[in-house]
Formats: structure tokens, C-alpha cells, sequence
């Protein structure tokens, strides 16, 4: 029988160099292994999460058309009763927006954003050029993503007039 004392010392060391390539080997492939699980994992739940968000934008979108409504109505109202009560309403579906997580875009006086604006044209204004002027819908994100664009008017200078010599 062979005992290991009676192998040569020389392949001794040629085997270990050989088996801890071998487990040099592995453990590079089993960390790359655990890294596509840990990206995989995150991609998951990064997917989940931006599923559950069209769902919540599917359901909330068609209630920002109800507040753009009760806004414009609540604006034409005559003071009275009338206006108090709407304007109740309103700010409780303010407060359920919010709740939701959901916030308007910045609007007149911020600077122009295409990324949360849509520009339908430009208007003359004392403002400084390339911001919100005039904000014909409000836009609104949902934890912090564009559910729906502001649609603005975007500043311009004032033309300089030039008056007309009459003859």
C-alpha cells in the first residue's frame, strides 16, 4: 500500500498547484454565477415595481382629467356656497393624490423641462427665456415618475417695439 509519505514530494506540489487552479477556477465561476443571480434578482424586482406603477398610472390617469375639471369649474364659480363646496371637493381629491404619491409638475416660473413639459409654443414674457410662461394642463408625476406632461407655453423676450415714424 501507498501512503502519501511515499509519493515523490514533487508531484506533490504539481497536484496542489494543479487543485487549487482548479479551486481558483471555481470560486471565479461560482462568484460570477452569484452575480447574474444577484443582477437577475434586482432586474425581478426593478420589473415588478415598474408593473405595479402602470397599474396605479392606468387607475389614477383618467382622475387627473375629474381635478383639471373641478379646477376650471371651481374658477368660473361665483363666490358663494357653490365655489366653497367645489373647492372642498377639490382639495380632498388633492389630498388623495397625494397620498397616492402623486405631485404636479412644476409649473409657471420653472424653468422649461422636457422631460416633465410639452411645449405647444412660446409666449412674450418678463420672464427669463426657456421657462413655464403660460401652463394650459398641469402635469403630474407618481413617486417621482411622469405620469402625465405639463402642456406650457414656454418665455420669450419681449420684441422690442419699434415705433412707426408717421409721414
Amino acid at each position: 500500500m501507498v501512503t502519501l509519505l511515499d509519493t515523490d514530494p514533487g508531484l506533490l506540489t504539481i497536484e496542489n498547484a494543479i487543485l487549487s487552479q482548479k479551486l481558483d477556477e471555481t470560486q471565479k465561476r461560482l462568484f460570477y454565477v452569484l452575480a447574474d443571480l444577484e443582477n437577475l434578482r434586482k432586474r425581478e424586482e426593478m420589473e415588478a415595481e415598474n408593473r405595479a406603477l402602470a397599474l396605479e398610472a392606468k387607475a389614477f390617469l383618467p382622475l387627473l382629467t375629474v381635478v383639471d375639471d373641478l379646477e376650471r369649474v371651481w374658477e368660473q364659480a361665483p363666490q358663494g356656497a357653490f365655489k366653497d363646496g367645489l373647492k372642498m371637493v377639490l382639495d380632498e381629491f388633492k389630498a388623495a393624490l397625494k397620498k397616492a404619491e402623486i405631485e404636479e409638475v412644476p409649473g409657471v416660473g420653472s424653468p422649461f423641462d422636457p422631460m416633465l413639459h410639452e411645449a405647444v409654443g412660446d409666449e412674450e414674457a418678463d420672464l427669463p427665456p426657456s421657462t413655464v410662461a403660460v401652463e394650459l394642463r398641469k402635469g403630474y408625476t407618481l413617486r417621482g415618475k411622469l405620469l402625465r406632461p405639463s402642456i406650457v407655453k414656454v418665455s420669450k423676450p419681449r420684441a422690442e417695439s419699434n415705433p412707426v415714424e408717421q409721414k
